[in-house]
C-alpha cells in the first residue's frame, strides 16, 4: 500500500487560511525569538549607521539603517526594535512568491512556495537578523512576481514594478546587481520576450531602477565608491582551491533545507532535459534569473571561499521553481519528499533558534553556533567597570566588532566609545571631539593583538582582562590596557 503522504494530493496548498495561519505562526516564533537572543555584532554597527542616516555606508547600501531606523522609531532600541521590520519582511516575501507560483504555475504551486520559503533554514534562522539579507531578499522576490507578472500578461507597466524593486534591492545589498543581468538573459533566451527591447516601458523601468539608486550612487562619488570598493575587493580571486566548491553547494543545500534543494535540483533537471510533462517554460524563466549570481559564486569558491548567506536573494525564486516542480502532474512519484519538506525544515529551524540562543550556555563553544553573540552585554559592563577604576575618559576599541556592541550596550551612559582602526568605516558619523586625545583612555584588545598599539600610545598600562562568556564556558579574552598620549592623527588615521 501507498503511503498517506505518496497519495498527498497538491491541492492540499490552495487552502489559503492554512498557509496564512502556519506562516503567521512561524513569523510570531520569529519575533519572540528576535526578542530573546542576543545582538550580533554586525547588527551592533548597523544600529550605529541607524543614528546617523545616510545615502550609503562603508560596507553595504543604506537599507540596512533605514530598516532599523523604522523599528527602533516605533518599538526602542533594544534587540526587539533593531530586528522586528526585518522579521515581518516575511510577509510581503510569502506574499510575493506565493503570487509569482501562481502566476506562473498555479494556485498549489504559489501556496507551497509560501510554505517552502519560510521552510528555508537561511529564513528560518537567520531571517531574523537585522543584516542587509533580509531586505536584499525580499525586493528580489518582489522584482521576480512582477517580471512573472510581466511575463504573463504582457503588460509594460510591469516593467516600472520590476525596475522599481530590483532599484531597492540594489539599494539594500549590492548582490541584487545580478537580477539585473538575468532579466537580460531571459530577453535573450526568450525570442517572444525579445520585442521589450523596443518598448519605451523597459527603458522606463531602467529609469526607474537608476533614480533609485541614484543617491546611492552620488554618495559614492562623494566617498571615493567607499561601498563598491568594500564590496568588490571580497572577490578578489586568490590561490586555485578547488575544495571550497563543495563546500559552497554542501553550505548552499543545507541553508535551502535538503528536501527543498532536492526539488530545486528537479526543476533544474527537468529544465535542462526539457522534460515537456513539467511547466518548462515558468520554471526556466525563473531559473534564468538566478543563472549569473550561481555562476558567479561557484567561480568564485575555486579561489576562495563563498559565505553561506551570499546567495540568500535569490533563495524566493529557487523555491516557486521547486514548487512548480513539485506539484507538476509527474511530481506524484516525489508526494512523500514534498509533504516532509515544510514540517522538517520548520523543525530544523526551530532547533537553529534554540541552539543560537544557547540557553544557559548548556552548549560549549565548539558546538554553540551563536557564540559570536553571546557574552558581549558582559564585556560592556566590565569595560565601563575597568574605565572607572582606572580613571579613563573614553574607551578605544581594537576592531569594529568590539566597537559596535560595546558603543551598543553603553549607549545611554554617555561614555564615548571609539574604534581605533578602521576609521574608514565610520564616515556616516560626525567626527569624535579631538579633546579626547588629551583623556586616559582604556584600550580593550584581543591579547594577541595588543603589541601593534604601542606605535599609538605613549604609554600602556595593563589594568586587567575581559572575558567573554557563554554561560560558563569562556568564549574569547580582551585584554585591557590604560592608555595615554595618543598620535594627534588616531582619531582621523586610526592606529
Amino acid at each position: 500500500m501507498r503511503s498517506a503522504a505518496a497519495n498527498e494530493s497538491p491541492q492540499r496548498y490552495t487552502d489559503t487560511r492554512w498557509i496564512v495561519a502556519a506562516v503567521g505562526a512561524i513569523i510570531a516564533v520569529r519575533l519572540i525569538a528576535a526578542a530573546l537572543i542576543d545582538l550580533g555584532a554586525d547588527e551592533s554597527y548597523y544600529f550605529l549607521w541607524s543614528r546617523h542616516l545616510a545615502w550609503s555606508y562603508y560596507d553595504h547600501p543604506p537599507m540596512v539603517a533605514w530598516w532599523i531606523a523604522l523599528g527602533t522609531a516605533t518599538f526602542g532600541d533594544h534587540p526587539f526594535g533593531i530586528r522586528v521590520v526585518f522579521v515581518l519582511s516575511a510577509i510581503p516575501t510569502s506574499i510575493a512568491v506565493y503570487l509569482t507560483g501562481r502566476v506562473l504555475f498555479d494556485r498549489a504551486a504559489g501556496g507551497l512556495a509560501a510554505l517552502w520559503i519560510n521552510a528555508t533554514l537561511l529564513f528560518g534562522v537567520g531571517g531574523l537578523s537585522a543584516t542587509p539579507d533580509a531586505p536584499a531578499v525580499m525586493f528580489w522576490a518582489l522584482a521576480a512576481c512582477a517580471f512573472a507578472y510581466l511575463t504573463k500578461t504582457g503588460r509594460g507597466e510591469w516593467w516600472l514594478a520590476v525596475g522599481l524593486f530590483a532599484g531597492f534591492g540594489v539599494a539594500s545589498k549590492l548582490t541584487d546587481l545580478f537580477l539585473g543581468l538575468g532579466i537580460l538573459l531571459c530577453l535573450v533566451v526568450y525570442t517572444d520576450l525579445r520585442r521589450w527591447w523596443t518598448s519605451f516601458w523597459l527603458w522606463l523601468g531602467a529609469l526607474a531602477a537608476a533614480l533609485v539608486v541614484a543617491p546611492m550612487i552620488l554618495w559614492n562619488l562623494d566617498h571615493d565608491w567607499a561601498t563598491f570598493a568594500r564590496q568588490f575587493s571580497r572577490l578578489t580571486p586568490r590561490a586555485f582551491d578547488p575544495l571550497r566548491f563543495p563546500e559552497f553547494i554542501a553550505t548552499q543545500f543545507a541553508l535551502l533545507n535538503p528536501l527543498i534543494a532536492m526539488f530545486v535540483g528537479l526543476a533544474t533537471a527537468v529544465w535542462i532535459g526539457g522534460r515537456p510533462a513539467y511547466p518548462i517554460r515558468a520554471i526556466g524563466l525563473l531559473l534564468w534569473t538566478t543563472v549569473p549570481p550561481i555562476a558567479y559564486m561557484a567561480l568564485h569558491s575555486l579561489h576562495g571561499q563563498v559565505q553561506a548567506h551570499w546567495l540568500a536573494p535569490i533563495f524566493p525564486t529557487l523555491v516557486v521553481a521547486a514548487a512548480g516542480a513539485a506539484t507538476a502532474p509527474p511530481a506524484i512519484r516525489y508526494a512523500a519528499l514534498r509533504s516532509l519538506a515544510f514540517p522538517v525544515g520548520v523543525g530544523l529551524s526551530l532547533v537553529g533558534l534554540i541552539l543560537a540562543a544557547n540557553p544557559y550556555g548548556i552548549l560549549p563553544p565548539r558546538l554553540d553556533p551563536g557564540q559570536v553573540n553571546h557574552g558581549w552585554e558582559g564585556v560592556a559592563a566590565d569595560a565601563e567597570r575597568l574605565r572607572e577604576q582606572s580613571g579613563a575618559g573614553w574607551i578605544a576599541a581594537a576592531n569594529y566588532a568590539a566597537h559596535a556592541i560595546v558603543a551598543y550596550n553603553l549607549r545611554d551612559t554617555g561614555v564615548p566609545v571609539i574604534a581605533v582602526t578602521g576609521r574608514a568605516r565610520y564616515a556616516f558619523a560626525p567626527p569624535p571631539d579631538p579633546a579626547l586625545l588629551d583623556r586616559p583612555a582604556l584600550l580593550i584588545v584581543n591579547e594577541a593583538g595588543a603589541g601593534r598599539f604601542a606605535s599609538c600610545f605613549a604609554e600602556m598600562t595593563p589594568v586587567g582582562t575581559i572575558e567573554r562568556r557563554s554561560g560558563e564556558a569562556i568564549v574569547e579574552t580582551f585584554a585591557a590596557f590604560r592608555v595615554a598620549g595618543a598620535k594627534p592623527t588616531l582619531l582621523a588615521d586610526g592606529c
